[in-house]
């Protein structure tokens, strides 16, 4: 179980922020590419997130906020549908979304390799695998593999993320209370976010209903708890 501290002690008022990651989707069990694509959850993608939301049910949240794409959206309601504290409000965001991968959408990812080899050249593709930003890193490998096509770039996406996030926070920031805020989002924008705040993600990134609790205070994120690998309480 991943606890609090609402004691503030007279300080500014702290949003928790408890960011996830959607449950399996039908994209993701065929191990291709999903940003833009809209793909429902499997019957394990809903399991995982009521498994979650299990863990996360003492946590009262103020609101709960998901992308404009179906995997967040039922995600965060099976989540909900396990809290002792029933219907929070809801929101959907745009600005929320994942990467969008381009013409590389719903490509296997065992087919990326020749393609990245050929544009990009193996050192490159090794310093990104090994280096501390390699989500970011992976960000712009697409970037400059897209044959001159615009996408998002790594600061693009993660400045996307901490806007988004700064907006929520200075909303809740006004009545001088504390808040839990529900963020279900994506692998590689959250972690690009996290990468962002010189924090470290897996080499495969965040995984599927996996959680990080980033606290907002003052107009600063802060990590504060961690559980990529989504362990039972």
């Amino acid at each position: 179980m991943i606890k609090m501290d609402n004691n503030n002690n007279g300080r500014q008022p702290i949003i928790h922020f408890y960011l996830v990651r959607h449950g399996q989707t039908k994209v993701n069990r065929l191990v291709r590419l999903q940003g833009a694509t809209n793909s429902a959850l499997t019957v394990r993608g809903i399991k995982d997130a009521r498994q979650l939301g299990r863990r996360l049910s003492e946590i009262k949240f103020s609101a709960v906020f998901a992308s404009n794409l179906r995997r967040t959206q039922e995600t965060a309601d099976n989540i909900i549908q396990m809290n002792r504290f029933p219907d929070p409000p809801s929101f959907y965001l745009s600005d929320l979304k994942e990467f969008d991968f381009g013409k590389y959408e719903e490509a296997r990812k065992r087919t990326l390799i020749p393609n990245a080899l050929r544009a990009l050249g193996p050192f490159q593709i090794i310093r990104t695998a090994l280096g501390n930003h390699h989500a970011n890193g992976l960000v712009d490998l697409f970037d400059g593999m897209a044959n001159n096509i615009p996408l998002e770039s790594s600061e693009e996406l993660s400045l996307r993320m901490r806007r988004t996030l700064q907006a929520i926070g200075n909303t809740y920031e006004q009545d001088q209370q504390e808040h839990n805020i529900l963020i279900v989002t994506h692998g590689l924008i959250l972690s690009s976010f996290i990468e962002s705040l010189d924090g470290s993600v897996p080499l495969f990134l965040i995984k599927n209903t996996n959680v990080v609790r980033i606290d907002y205070e003052q107009g600063k994120f802060v990590i504060r708890t961690k559980n990529f690998q989504g362990k039972k309480k």
